[in-house]
C-alpha cells in the first residue's frame, strides 16, 4: 500500500504546478524518509524540463518576477533532476551541489536594487535577469557529475542510513549549507524523524548543539543556534509512536 501511495507522490512531485502538485507530493514523501532515497537516486538522471506554473512568489532561478518578497529555493527546478536533489539533500542533510549560485539574497538584492526599483513602483513586480546564469551545456554535464556523486554515496552509506544519525552527521559536518538545513528541519520541520523522541534530543542532539555553539563560525548558523536552544525542537518531527 505504501508503495502504491508513494509512486503517486512522485508522479505529483514531477508535475508543473508548484503550489498544487509539487511542494505538497514533496513535503509528503519526506515523511517516507529512507524508502525514497532509491528513487530520487534514480531521478537524479532524469534530464526532463518541466517548467514549473503557479510558482506565485516563489524565488528561484526560474523566476521572472519578482514581488519584492517570496518563499526562496535555490534550486533550478525546472529541472526534474535537480528537483530531486532538492528533496534528496533536503531529506538527507547532505550537500551533494544541487543548490545553485544564481540565487541567492545578495544577488536578488543587488539587481533589485540596480535595475528594477523603477519597474517595481510601477507595476509592484520586478522583471529579473539573472546575468550569473550557466550556460545549458554545462549545466547538463554538472548534472551528471552530482548525481554520480549522491549515487556513490548511497551505495556507501544505504545500509547503516537513518534520519537521526544523518541530524548528528550534518550537525558535525562544519558546512554551512549542511548546517542550514538540519537546523531549518529541526526547527520548522514537519515531516517525521522515526525513534525521535524528547528524550533523545535531549542525551543526543542537543549536546552537539551545545558544543556547536562554542566552535560555529557561520552567523547565519549561529542565530539559529540560539533560536533552538531558546525554543528546541519541533514537536511535529517526535515519533509518536515512541
Amino acid at each position: 500500500m505504501h508503495e502504491v501511495k508513494i509512486d503517486s507522490l512522485f508522479v505529483n512531485f514531477k508535475k508543473e504546478s508548484f503550489y498544487e502538485k509539487v511542494y505538497p507530493a514533496k513535503q509528503e514523501l519526506e515523511n517516507y524518509q529512507k524508502s525514497i532515497i532509491p528513487e530520487l537516486i534514480n531521478l537524479l538522471k532524469n534530464e526532463d524540463f518541466i517548467k514549473l506554473t503557479n510558482t506565485f512568489d516563489l524565488i528561484y532561478p526560474g523566476t521572472t518576477v519578482y514581488y519584492g518578497r517570496g518563499y526562496y529555493i535555490p534550486y533550478d527546478i525546472d529541472w526534474i533532476s535537480v528537483r530531486s536533489g532538492w528533496l534528496l539533500e533536503d531529506l538527507t542533510f547532505q550537500d551533494f551541489g544541487y543548490q545553485s549560485l544564481e540565487v541567492n539574497n545578495e544577488t536578488l538584492m543587488k539587481l533589485v536594487k540596480e535595475n528594477y526599483y523603477k519597474s517595481y513602483l510601477k507595476k509592484g513586480t520586478y522583471e529579473l535577469d539573472w546575468k550569473r546564469k550557466t550556460s545549458v551545456q554545462k549545466k547538463a554535464e554538472i548534472r551528471k557529475v552530482l548525481s554520480k556523486k549522491a549515487e556513490k554515496w548511497w551505495k556507501k552509506n544505504q545500509k547503516r542510513w537513518n534520519k537521526i544519525a544523518a541530524i548528528k552527521e550534518a550537525l558535525q559536518s562544519n558546512n554551512e549549507n549542511r548546517l542550514r538545513n538540519v537546523f531549518q528541519y529541526l526547527r520548522n520541520g514537519d515531516s517525521k524523524c522515526d525513534n525521535l523522541t524528547w528524550e533523545l534530543y535531549n542525551n543526543e542532539i542537543k549536546p552537539i548543539i551545545v558544543a556547536l555553539k562554542k566552535t560555529n563560525e557561520y552567523p547565519e548558523v549561529q542565530e539559529q543556534i540560539e533560536l533552538i536552544l531558546k525554543e528546541s525542537v519541533s514537536s511535529k518531527l517526535l515519533d509518536k509512536s515512541k
